[in-house]
């Protein structure tokens, strides 16, 4: 991957990412999770019993807040979430820390930015949070991402051949359900995948942009055996340097780069997460809102 200069006059390095330290992506996934949610649905009306299925983004739209995911993730093949009446779905949202938002139907409107075409791509939702208590708490705990920046530029500066980006979400593979006497715990794990941008990871079809992301399991790296829960979840694009006096990286800015929206079986030990990329969520996909 590519590293950023310190300095404009300099020329960028570039790194392996078997030599980037643990810590540093465990504190960039973390610093990332201020935008994260996992998403979830309330069953048979009691607040103990759900289950979470997908990921999303906090993002910010104009005056619009909400979460952006993918449209299976609150439609069909995925529950058809109902919103926008007092007997529609509850959501459950669980953000940084473990805080855990149920949030009423009638607070939350369904955006269909890219629908399926035979459940196939484009593949692309906006759940917006109408102005609200809950919208408030959630402000108070996360942190939206605006959309209404430049696509063409946010490209030229976090998507080009070589540049790192990670894919984040909850992936289901690691969610568990502990009974400890009458109390009940749900465990999820909030986890950065790590990758670069190459040549063969973009491309385009109708209109809509597409990032892939490769998987390999056979060279040692922390993977889950399926990215099921990750739906929905961002891409970030991201600027990392390196200090010259201590060898240490440091983040220097990021921005959402993409949406996931599907995993793609290669091979046995190849797996391919593919995400929506920058013009369609920050520009084509908005086209589509009424």
């Amino acid at each position: 991957m590519k590293l950023n200069s310190q300095k404009a006059d300099e020329k960028s390095d570039y790194l392996k990412f078997a030599d980037v330290p643990r810590s540093f992506m465990d504190q960039t996934g973390y610093t990332l999770a201020d935008y994260s949610v996992a998403i979830g649905r309330i069953t048979d009306e009691n607040p103990m019993r759900f289950a979470i299925y997908a990921s999303g983004v906090l993002v910010r739209k104009g005056n619009r807040h909400g979460i952006l995911t993918a449209h299976h993730c609150v439609h069909y093949p995925g529950p058809e979430l109902r919103f926008g009446s007092f007997d529609g779905d509850k959501l459950l949202l669980v953000l940084k820390r473990n805080n855990f938002l149920v949030l009423p139907p009638e607070v939350l409107v369904k955006r269909d930015l890219g629908i399926p075409k035979a459940n196939e791509e484009p593949d692309l939702a906006f759940v917006e949070i109408l102005p609200s208590s809950q919208l408030g708490s959630i402000k108070a705990i996360g942190s939206f991402c605006h959309l209404d920046n430049d696509p063409a530029k946010i490209k030229q500066e976090f998507g080009q051949i070589d540049m790192p980006f990670t894919v984040i979400g909850f992936p289901a593979a690691y969610h568990q359900t502990k009974h400890e006497g009458n109390v009940t715990r749900k465990i999820i794990k909030h986890m950065a995948f790590f990758y670069a941008i190459r040549p063969y990871c973009v491309c385009e079809r109708d209109g809509w942009d597409y990032i892939e992301a490769t998987n390999r399991y056979d060279e040692g790296h922390e993977l889950p055996a399926s990215f099921k829960g990750v739906s929905g979840g961002p891409a970030w694009g991201l600027k990392i340097s390196k200090d010259k006096r201590n060898g240490q990286l440091i983040l220097k800015d990021f921005s959402l780069i993409g949406i996931a929206i599907s995993q793609i079986q290669i091979t046995a030990n190849e797996l391919k997460v593919r995400a929506h990329f920058i013009k369609s969520i920050y520009d084509l996909g908005w086209q589509n809102l009424t």
